[in-house]
């Protein structure tokens, strides 16, 4: 006979993850028998879980705070960080029955909200998608670019029109921006942790649309991006993307038929990187 959790000896943080566990265990149809054996959780204590949850939702599984003052700022544990972390690389919020097809800012902190029951500023939001690697730069905004003569000459001579264009007819500007990431916490003594890309849609003043992939960038990546850009947009979006074959591309060129009064696309030089 295995020996029981002693759910007193937890943690907030491990007591709520555990208890989030048990509720999908019990949405996947498991018993209370068969959650006690994967959990080493009583059976009774697992319903009373349940109920928690029934009653009050997520908000009913978050233990209470010890002498914790009402309105006092409440921030993500490790273990939280790394399981939003981590679901946010290998889910688009669509997936997760939000109404967006790209990550933001506003929709992370929506998600945690809504699955861990913590509201953050957009400020804390901000920080913790800095710290988790999730950040790029518009090139309009990125020194190596600007040492770049031909990119230099693009913004100098042909993005002005661009936005000139955009204010008349009312169409939002984004930037392709990828990045590089760790897909997972690099740990002490630990092996190098896999990477993966980050590509976005972002503004010039930094404000980003994003998801992830594994593997090079491509058209039908590339197409996917777009396609995920467009579906909510309230309006027409210029892109501007690097001049090159994943970007210009038959697929990419057959894709944006049809769809002129949802998007169009301006390149700038290859790479634009000296």
């Amino acid at each position: 006979m295995f020996e029981f959790i002693d759910l007193r000896k937890l943690n907030r943080n491990e007591l709520f993850l555990l208890r989030r566990y048990i509720v999908r265990l019990k949405k996947k149809g498991k018993s209370g028998k068969e959650i006690e054996l994967l959990t080493r959780v009583r059976s009774n204590r697992v319903s009373e879980i349940w109920h928690k949850y029934l009653k009050s939702g997520m908000r009913g599984l978050r233990p209470a705070a010890p002498g914790r003052k009402a309105g006092e700022k409440t921030l993500l544990s490790g273990p939280m960080e790394r399981e939003i972390r981590q679901t946010m690389i290998d889910n688009t919020p669509d997936g997760l029955k939000m109404s967006y097809s790209l990550w933001t800012c506003q929709v992370a902190a929506e998600y945690i909200k809504r699955e861990y029951d913590v509201r953050l500023s957009m400020r804390s939001m901000t920080n913790y998608l800095k710290k988790w690697g999730f950040v790029s730069r518009p090139p309009i905004r990125d020194a190596v670019y600007r040492e770049n003569a031909a990119f230099m000459r693009f913004l100098e001579e042909d993005f002005p029109a661009v936005v000139r264009r955009a204010g008349s007819e009312n169409v939002g500007i984004y930037w392709f921006c990828e990045t590089g990431i760790e897909k997972g916490f690099r740990s002490n003594g630990g092996t190098r942790p896999r990477r993966i890309n980050m590509i976005a849609a972002m503004t010039a003043r930094g404000t980003a649309r994003f998801s992830f992939f594994e593997g090079r960038i491509s058209q039908e990546r590339f197409i996917a991006l777009m396609s995920r850009l467009i579906r909510y947009a309230d309006r027409k979006v210029f892109f501007i993307a690097s001049d090159n074959k994943a970007f210009r591309g038959e697929k990419v060129r057959s894709w944006l038929k049809g769809r002129e009064n949802q998007i169009e696309i301006f390149y700038h030089p290859a790479g634009g990187k000296p």
